[in-house]
Protein backbone atom coordinates (compact mmCIF):
# COMPACT_ATOMS: atom_id res chain seq x y z
CA UNK A 1 0.00 0.00 0.00
CA UNK A 2 2.74 2.25 0.78
CA UNK A 3 4.61 2.06 -2.58
CA UNK A 4 1.20 2.52 -4.67
CA UNK A 5 1.58 5.59 -3.00
CA UNK A 6 4.74 6.78 -2.93
CA UNK A 7 4.35 5.44 -7.04
CA UNK A 8 1.01 7.64 -7.61
CA UNK A 9 2.85 10.93 -5.88
CA UNK A 10 5.76 10.39 -8.08
CA UNK A 11 5.79 13.02 -10.79
CA UNK A 12 3.29 15.46 -9.53
CA UNK A 13 5.02 18.57 -8.83
CA UNK A 14 3.88 21.17 -6.39
CA UNK A 15 2.60 24.11 -8.21
CA UNK A 16 4.35 27.44 -7.86
CA UNK A 17 3.38 30.33 -5.08
CA UNK A 18 2.11 33.46 -7.23
CA UNK A 19 4.80 35.27 -5.30
CA UNK A 20 6.91 32.33 -7.39
CA UNK A 21 5.84 33.43 -9.81
CA UNK A 22 6.18 37.08 -10.43
CA UNK A 23 9.76 36.45 -8.53
CA UNK A 24 10.39 34.46 -11.97
CA UNK A 25 9.17 37.11 -14.33
CA UNK A 26 11.33 40.05 -12.66
CA UNK A 27 14.51 37.80 -12.17
CA UNK A 28 13.79 37.00 -15.71
CA UNK A 29 16.09 39.51 -17.25
CA UNK A 30 17.00 43.35 -17.71
CA UNK A 31 13.62 45.36 -17.79
CA UNK A 32 13.99 48.75 -19.91
CA UNK A 33 11.54 51.63 -19.02
CA UNK A 34 8.82 52.38 -22.61
CA UNK A 35 6.76 55.03 -20.54
CA UNK A 36 6.35 56.71 -17.15
CA UNK A 37 2.72 58.59 -16.90
CA UNK A 38 2.90 60.72 -14.08
CA UNK A 39 -0.59 62.12 -12.77
CA UNK A 40 -2.00 60.57 -16.27
CA UNK A 41 0.82 62.99 -17.78
CA UNK A 42 3.77 61.20 -20.07
CA UNK A 43 7.10 61.96 -18.32
CA UNK A 44 9.05 59.34 -20.32
CA UNK A 45 11.54 62.05 -20.96
CA UNK A 46 11.77 62.94 -17.11
CA UNK A 47 13.53 59.06 -16.89
CA UNK A 48 14.91 58.60 -20.10
CA UNK A 49 17.06 55.34 -20.19
CA UNK A 50 15.61 53.84 -17.10
CA UNK A 51 16.65 50.30 -16.77
CA UNK A 52 15.89 47.80 -13.83
CA UNK A 53 17.43 44.33 -12.94
CA UNK A 54 16.14 42.43 -10.12
CA UNK A 55 16.99 39.22 -8.30
CA UNK A 56 14.80 37.15 -5.44
CA UNK A 57 15.46 40.18 -3.33
CA UNK A 58 17.18 42.43 -4.44
CA UNK A 59 17.42 45.13 -7.48
CA UNK A 60 19.72 47.73 -9.56
CA UNK A 61 19.30 50.37 -11.47
CA UNK A 62 20.44 52.42 -14.38
CA UNK A 63 19.19 56.12 -14.77
CA UNK A 64 16.60 55.50 -11.90
CA UNK A 65 17.46 58.02 -8.90
CA UNK A 66 16.21 59.35 -7.20
CA UNK A 67 12.30 57.53 -7.43
CA UNK A 68 15.10 54.05 -8.21
CA UNK A 69 17.97 53.86 -6.28
CA UNK A 70 20.76 52.16 -7.77
CA UNK A 71 20.58 49.55 -5.62
CA UNK A 72 18.28 47.87 -2.67
CA UNK A 73 16.40 45.05 -1.52
CA UNK A 74 12.37 44.59 -1.86
CA UNK A 75 9.18 42.19 -0.43
CA UNK A 76 6.60 41.54 -1.26
CA UNK A 77 3.60 42.93 1.05
CA UNK A 78 0.61 40.78 0.31
CA UNK A 79 0.10 36.82 -0.51
CA UNK A 80 -1.13 37.95 -4.07
CA UNK A 81 2.85 39.57 -5.30
CA UNK A 82 0.87 42.28 -6.13
CA UNK A 83 3.24 45.08 -4.16
CA UNK A 84 6.57 45.68 -2.84
CA UNK A 85 7.94 47.61 -0.48
CA UNK A 86 11.59 48.42 -0.79
CA UNK A 87 14.32 49.07 1.76
CA UNK A 88 13.97 52.72 1.58
CA UNK A 89 9.96 52.50 2.70
CA UNK A 90 8.71 52.91 -0.74
CA UNK A 91 5.57 50.50 -1.87
CA UNK A 92 5.20 49.58 -5.44
CA UNK A 93 2.21 48.10 -6.79
CA UNK A 94 2.77 45.51 -9.14
CA UNK A 95 -0.02 45.96 -12.09
CA UNK A 96 1.04 43.68 -14.17
CA UNK A 97 3.97 41.35 -14.96
CA UNK A 98 4.50 38.76 -17.81
CA UNK A 99 7.32 37.58 -19.50
CA UNK A 100 7.74 40.83 -22.06
CA UNK A 101 5.98 43.54 -19.95
CA UNK A 102 6.01 45.08 -16.21
CA UNK A 103 3.75 47.33 -15.06
CA UNK A 104 4.75 48.96 -11.83
CA UNK A 105 2.65 51.91 -9.99
CA UNK A 106 4.10 54.23 -7.26
CA UNK A 107 3.72 57.27 -4.83
CA UNK A 108 6.57 60.10 -5.59
CA UNK A 109 6.48 63.00 -3.89
CA UNK A 110 9.34 65.01 -4.88
CA UNK A 111 9.64 67.35 -8.05
CA UNK A 112 13.79 67.80 -8.45
CA UNK A 113 13.76 69.28 -12.07
CA UNK A 114 15.89 71.81 -13.12
CA UNK A 115 19.95 72.43 -13.47
CA UNK A 116 20.54 69.38 -11.65
CA UNK A 117 21.82 66.03 -12.93
CA UNK A 118 18.98 64.17 -10.90
CA UNK A 119 15.12 64.65 -12.33
CA UNK A 120 12.06 63.46 -10.95
CA UNK A 121 8.18 64.37 -10.71
CA UNK A 122 6.23 64.32 -7.59
CA UNK A 123 2.75 62.61 -8.87
CA UNK A 124 0.72 59.02 -9.25
CA UNK A 125 3.66 57.46 -11.23
CA UNK A 126 2.70 54.65 -13.58
CA UNK A 127 5.70 53.00 -15.56
CA UNK A 128 5.54 50.69 -18.20
CA UNK A 129 8.63 48.13 -18.73
CA UNK A 130 9.62 45.75 -21.45
CA UNK A 131 12.58 43.80 -22.88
Amino acid sequence: MLSLFTLTNCGKETPLTEAEKVTAVLASGQWKMNSALVDGTDQSSVYQGLTLNFTATGFTSTNGEPIWPATGTWQFTNDNARAMKRNDGVEVSINESTDSKLVLQMSWSKTTLGSGRINSVGGQHIITFGK
